[in-house]
């Protein structure tokens, strides 16, 4: 049987959000882009600054300032419709500040909003053509609609306000991902280390080129992410699938036991731990353990539930065998080979 089932995290180009780091929500971004990152602090840390700005603008209902100053706050609380609602009003009262409309755009992203966030950032790049910030976020739509030349010419335009803009090689990185010219991917991704020795989502990027490649470098680059982030499971995970993948299985558990430390519920690795318990030792008994514990941590989790059930069959326990391959089947009547499992082991059963 085949058993081994990767995370949606392992080489998915063109899934990570791009001028932001992997662990980081949009929110979060959009959170950092309105000052220091609050995210920690209490709400009633905030809410008495938010009133304040709300008894201002009672008395001067056209102090753009004031909006714009409530609404980032509430950006740091995550109530990002009353953010746009304040953004709105300021660009109302005063249309001419690209940091204004800069704000609007963000908070409309976040909404989904994609088309009035695409046009706020317009009316920003219009207003100030040196907004590198915007010319980026306005490239990154284009980007998620497959308008690669646009999003590239956006970038290029980043690059010619500032050359050492890392997230515009990012960006660049990536679109080549998209068009398969790896090449200049890896030129492009290799720049923004070196303009950003930080740029966490560039060390993985790159370690997963290598890791299509098969080359060793690829535990470098995600080694080089884990200096900056040490508790990421996507470097840890990533670092284990290209071990496991090359038949290392002590360095893939080794990688999968300490993202496992960090969270220890990540079905994924879960998993993996019972294929290579199944596959390199035929510890069944172990392998079922891991089967269990990732299935335990999602109950939708049928392809678990199957290969915890071909352990038991690989056992001799038929009527556990028989139990969690007919549990799969439920779960997903067109899984053909939990049907194929289920069929023979009722066969022997009835002997």
């Amino acid at each position: 049987m085949s058993l081994v089932f990767r995370t949606i995290t392992a080489g998915m180009v063109g899934a990570v959000f791009l001028l932001t780091s992997c662990r980081n929500s949009t929110t979060q971004q959009v959170q950092q882009q309105h000052g220091k990152d609050t995210s920690h602090v209490a709400a009633d840390t905030v809410s008495p600054k938010i009133d304040m700005y709300s008894a201002h603008i009672r008395n001067n209902p056209l102090d753009a300032d004031a909006y714009w100053n409530r609404g980032k706050l509430e950006v740091l609380q995550k109530n990002f419709t009353r953010a746009e609602r304040d953004f709105i009003e300021t660009v109302k009262i005063d249309s001419t500040k690209d940091k204004y409309y800069n704000s609007l755009a963000d908070a409309e992203f976040v909404l989904g909003k994609t088309r009035d966030a695409k046009t706020a950032f317009e009316k920003c790049i219009s207003l100030n053509p040196a907004n590198t910030d915007a010319l980026l976020k306005l490239g990154e739509i284009y980007f998620y609609v497959k308008k690669y030349k646009e999003a590239i010419d956006l970038a290029d335009r980043a690059l010619k306000v500032n050359v050492h803009l890392g997230k515009a090689y990012f960006m660049k990185g990536m679109i080549f991902l998209e068009v398969h010219d790896t090449a200049k991917a890896m030129s492009s991704l290799q720049t923004a280390i070196e303009q950003s020795s930080s740029y966490f989502d560039a060390y993985i990027q790159l370690g997963l080129i290598y890791a299509r490649k098969r080359n060793k470098l690829a535990v470098d680059y995600f080694n080089s992410a884990l200096n900056i982030d040490p508790k990421s499971i996507e470097a840890y995970y990533d670092k284990g699938m290209f071990y496991q993948d090359n038949g290392d299985y002590t360095n893939a558990v080794s990688a999968y036991g300490q993202l496992l430390q960090i969270d220890s519920t990540y079905k994924f690795a879960l998993y993996n731990m019972g294929f290579i318990n199944y596959l390199d030792g035929k510890d069944y008994k172990k392998a079922i353990y891991y089967f269990s514990r990732a299935f335990k941590s999602d109950a939708t989790y049928t392809m678990a539930l199957y290969a915890r059930g071909s352990c038991y069959e690989e056992m001799g326990d038929l009527n556990n065998a028989y139990s969690d391959f007919a549990h799969a089947i439920k779960q997903k009547p067109d899984f053909k080979e939990a049907q194929e499992s289920y069929d023979e082991v009722k066969a022997k059963l009835k002997k």
